[in-house]
């Protein structure tokens, strides 16, 4: 993640996590078969100030938007390059999956711990001072303490042209004693990859076929190995933006789905749990759990009110995100080809900007109808 510029680790407790959905419509509805669709007004948005965003944007490099307000989707745009059922490559939004497919691996009891040594799957890091310590806890919140170098991706492009990924990334020197550095790493999330391989008997992407995907109705997904049958942890996954944002309902709703429960609420709170504290370049401060980031949104974006609320997030390079606001029960998946690392957020802090109410507000013919417009320019927009 670049713009960092310090990092501060932290060790886990059993505080209550921040991540409180405000989930006060009983329904049983789930966008399985595909989402609901609402005016923005129907839930508690504006519509002109959607239209207003929609049409900033659209000179950000941005491909596609969607915009889901208490599970209906109140809003979409997608430029000449995309529309809704083309998948999409999400980049390091992959990562967050990833961290999903273990969690349903612990519950399956296929992985043990977290606290498990990598050393148990791969012994000839045994011997190693600092790589034998290594845990799946490490590898999860980029604390490994392996050498990886993101200088214009250096290590990643390495492992890219490497006979063996996994064998590249344990040939990775040991420098720093796992658990007390964070150092983003690729490698570390396809270790993990290679090590669920192992556990699973099957490749990610297959796992993730009927433990995942298929509950939610994801069918229309890719998702790229290395070369050995091994997904890519790192990267590599396919979605529609309307997919990517049923992934973020599904951990706004503790990892409940229809009538199962596809990822244990416990471990969606553990992987939101800030266990790294990143201090950007652009003044403010975010946090980093499990193959998940997380943020404070600053007091007073959402008019009427002075709280600050809390978010979480899966982040892929180029602008590739799942933002998530429990308490305004809101997601915002997104996609692009952006050099500004700052600008999915921007674009999300004008979509705060639009909610006025938990409740409906009176429809809006002329706000919707500028809205609608701008969605149509949207698609004229080449990148």
């Amino acid at each position: 993640m670049s713009g960092t510029q310090e990092k501060t680790l932290h060790s886990g407790n059993n505080t209550i996590s921040p991540f409180q959905s405000n989930d006060k419509e009983s329904t049983a509805y789930w966008p399985t078969t595909g989402w609901r669709t609402s005016t923005p007004e129907a839930q508690g948005m504006f519509s002109g100030t959607l239209a207003k965003t929609v049409e900033m944007f659209s000179t950000q490099q941005v491909c596609s938007i969607a915009v889901v307000r208490n599970g209906h989707l109140v809003a979409e745009a997608y430029n000449s390059c995309t529309q809704n059922d083309i998948p999409q490559d999400v980049k390091s939004v992959t990562k967050s999956v990833t961290s999903a497919l273990v969690g349903i691996a612990l519950a399956e009891r296929k992985l043990i711990s977290l606290d498990q040594k990598v050393r148990d799957f791969f012994p000839e890091l045994a011997n190693d001072p600092l790589k034998s310590k290594m845990t799946i806890r490490h590898l999860l919140s980029m604390t490994s303490g392996l050498n990886w170098d993101n200088t214009n991706e250096i290590s990643s492009t390495e492992m890219m042209y490497s006979a063996d990924w996994v064998q590249y990334i344990l040939d990775r020197p040991g420098y720093a004693e796992p658990g007390t550095l964070f150092n983003y790493s690729n490698g570390d999330a396809h270790l993990l990859s290679a090590i669920m391989h192992k556990v699973t008997g099957q490749s990610l992407f297959d796992y993730a076929k009927s433990r995942l995907f298929d509950p939610l109705g994801i069918t229309n997904v890719s998702w790229n190995s290395d070369g050995k049958d091994r997904s890519i942890g790192a990267w590599a996954m396919a979605l529609t933006l309307r997919d990517m944002a049923k992934f973020g309902y599904l951990y706004l709703k503790q990892g409940e789905w229809e009538d199962q429960t596809i990822i244990p609420p416990n471990w969606i709170r553990d992987s939101l749990q800030k266990r790294v504290t990143l201090n950007y370049s652009n003044g403010t401060q975010g946090g980093y759990g499990l193959l998940w980031w997380s943020k404070t949104l600053p007091k007073g974006i959402v008019k009427g009110s002075k709280k600050q609320y809390d978010m979480f997030y899966a982040s892929g390079s180029s602008g590739r995100r799942i933002f998530v606001v429990p308490e305004l029960q809101l997601i915002v998946a997104l996609t692009a080809n952006s050099p500004d690392a700052n600008m999915p957020e921007y674009l999300l802090l004008h979509v705060l900007q639009a909610i006025r109410s938990d409740k409906a507000l009176p429809e809006n013919q002329e706000n919707f109808a500028k809205l609608e417009q701008a969605v149509q320019a949207f698609k004229e927009v080449t990148e």
